[in-house]
């Protein structure tokens, strides 16, 4: 079965959540303002306070997130159990014959299997990040405890280490995001979507593997522009919003 063209869920869903996440990454540029003023000697997550504040933002993005996934998915239910489930088939028939082009773009359980496969990305893959995130912190440490203890590593080797591999710490996240979008753009058939996706992860890729950190000076602070960061928090934010507005606007009942 179907359910009503102006029902939106999925597209919402995903909205939502590109809209906790450009709020958290708003609140993580406040919060590095405030703590660190001025003065700036190593990268950010280095900073005890700064980095226990970003852990409890990601802990509560989240469970936002998981709030936002499971409110959808009682709303789509809400709109399944109206139709005995029995009759469901007979009345997706019925839609398709009587409804013609008005009809939604995906069945209820091609929504349902959507709805799943981003709450999977969006919960699962960014508690994965956050592990991985630990992780590169305590690399970056380490990296820095090196540096101080020797001569024969200057502050030029660590900016290349650091540009090299501060990459590693957005490829899962980034590569769950786009086979979300690739995903989705299989059950569509949507070929933009598709190949959206591949210009962006090649782009990644190529500023990944060539481009080198940029310093730039931002109300009185020198501060090191990662590309690979760049495209990244870009993609998870505005691409997000940019995608449930694309959904929402080509895709009925989506």
């Amino acid at each position: 079965m179907y359910i009503n063209v102006r029902k939106h869920i999925l597209s919402n869903a995903i909205l939502g959540v590109a809209l906790v996440k450009i709020l958290a990454a708003f609140l993580e540029f406040a919060l590095r303002l405030i703590l660190r003023g001025r003065q700036y000697s190593s990268p950010d997550m280095l900073d005890a306070i700064l980095w226990n504040c970003q852990l409890a933002i990601s802990g509560i993005q989240i469970i936002v997130t998981a709030f936002i996934f499971y409110y959808s998915w009682k709303k789509l239910n809400h709109y399944i159990n109206t139709v005995p489930k029995e009759d469901r088939d007979s009345m997706g028939e019925l839609q398709k014959e009587f409804l013609g082009d008005k009809i939604a773009s995906l069945s209820v359980s091609s929504v349902n299997r959507l709805q799943q496969l981003w709450a999977v990305i969006f919960i699962g893959a960014e508690m994965l990040y956050v592990f991985t995130s630990i992780m590169y912190r305590r690399f970056i440490g380490m990296l820095m405890d090196a540096l101080s203890g020797s001569s024969s590593l200057t502050d030029g080797t660590f900016v290349m280490l650091y540009n090299m591999t501060h990459g590693f710490k957005y490829l899962e996240m980034l590569s769950a995001i786009l086979l979300g979008v690739v995903m989705t753009g299989i059950f569509l058939n949507d070929r933009a979507m598709k190949l959206s996706s591949f210009a962006i992860l090649a782009l990644f890729l190529i500023s990944f593997a060539v481009l080198q950190m940029q310093t730039v000076n931002l109300m009185g602070r020198e501060v090191g522009i990662v590309w690979t960061s760049i495209i990244y928090h870009i993609t998870e934010t505005v691409g997000l919003v940019l995608l449930s507005l694309y959904l929402s606007r080509h895709y009925k009942g989506l």
